[in-house]
């Protein structure tokens, strides 16, 4: 079966450049090695932060610009994807990141606003406590993504494109070529242009292809904890604390239920995610949640598992397979991707296809990594 374009892995970077090749008339194909929808990668879910305090502007564009897709994709469908809820960022001194993520927002043409620990307390009175000595802004531009929602627009109007979606088709084998041959559990396919976005089994599928790219994946504990006052949180705005690495959500998943989580986790592998529990991640929460919100019980009423895919500078990794410019690869979202799937999977679209890049990401070229490209291989 030949196809224009395939795409291997049906998380929301892979169904983001599948829409944008099929929008563009291409025949494609979305493999995916699970039943959709499952809770096995990364991209399941409820809610996601959309927000564009990074201290890399590069970031901030392309978060600035996924934004006004997410939007686009909302009147494509008629379906509410994104709720601008604002975010409140704030910082233990010293400042440095602080500064730099203040920065990078309002050279973007962010709408942000430095204020006191007495009035960011005026905005959730008896919800969350701050700090005099912690500096913080809020972003009244980021918001909240409905992310199973925005996943299912994306598969919606890739098969309103044309386009096609296999499920429970695990690739097995790629062999390169200007038709590449993609083997699966099911099938054999060709196709002149393959997306690779395999999530955590970077492996798996990359290593065959002749690269040996540094990454470790995290498995993440995802908390909710219960309102003292229900509904108390429904008009909150996020928060993140970039000290601590923990983040927050009005209660939307669970009625009555706080999502407040940390982007700390522990090694895993891929398809042994839910072995060999660790509690460290538990302890420090139940400590941070009473010093920082006293309007919710300290104690987790939920605890789900998602997992983070990371690189050693924790930056993405968009390239072609050396040698193979027809195969190309987009890996190591480190706990960032989904926001700005829209941008990255039309990059990856424009680099399979040869055509202008909308943005240099020359510094995400897998070549930034020593010996990860293994040469005997290619």
């Amino acid at each position: 079966m030949m196809y224009e374009c395939i795409i291997i892995g049906g998380g929301v970077v892979g169904s983001s450049a599948a829409y944008h090749l099929a929008k563009k008339g291409n025949e494609t194909l979305l493999l995916e090695q699970f039943s959709l929808p499952h809770t096995r990668g990364s991209s399941h879910g409820a809610t996601r932060m959309l927000r564009c305090s990074y201290e890399d502007p590069l970031y901030s564009k392309m978060t600035v610009e996924a934004l006004q897709l997410w939007k686009r994709l909302e009147k494509e469908t008629n379906e509410k994807i994104f709720q601008e809820t604002g975010l409140m960022l704030v910082a233990d001194p010293p400042h440095e990141k602080f500064e730099r993520r203040f920065t990078s927002v309002q050279t973007t043409g962010g709408n942000c606003q430095e204020l006191c620990a007495e009035d960011m307390q005026k905005r959730c009175p008896g919800l969350i406590r701050f700090s005099p000595s912690e500096r913080m802004y809020i972003e009244y531009n980021a918001g909240t993504l409905r992310a199973d929602k925005a996943l299912g627009c994306l598969r919606a109007q890739i098969r309103k494109f044309g386009g096609q979606i296999h499920d429970e088709e695990k690739v097995t084998n790629i062999v390169p070529g200007r038709v590449v041959t993609v083997k699966t559990n099911k099938r054999t396919y060709q196709t002149k242009h393959l997306v690779i976005t395999p999530g955590a089994w970077i492996s798996q599928l990359l290593e065959p292809l002749g690269l040996n790219i540094p990454y470790h994946v995290r498995r993440v504990s995802v908390f909710y904890w219960k309102e003292r006052v229900q509904g108390s949180s429904k008009n909150m705005t996020a928060f993140l604390d970039i000290t601590n690495e923990t983040y927050a959500f009005p209660s939307s998943e669970y009625s009555g239920l706080m999502k407040i989580g940390t982007e700390n986790g522990v090694k895993t592998s891929p398809d042994f995610r839910d072995d060999n529990i660790d509690n460290t991640d538990l302890e420090f929460m139940c400590n941070y949640v009473k010093q920082r919100f006293p309007g919710v019980y300290c104690k987790p009423s939920i605890v789900e598992s998602c997992m983070y895919t990371l690189t050693p500078d924790e930056n993405f990794v968009l390239d072609c397979i050396p040698g193979h410019p027809n195969i190309v690869f987009g890996i190591g979202f480190s706990g960032h991707g989904f926001k700005m799937a829209p941008v990255v999977g039309r990059i990856l679209g424009e680099m399979v296809l040869g055509e202008k890049l909308s943005y240099d990401v020359s510094s995400m070229s897998v070549k930034r990594f020593p010996g990860a490209v293994l040469s005997s291989k290619l």
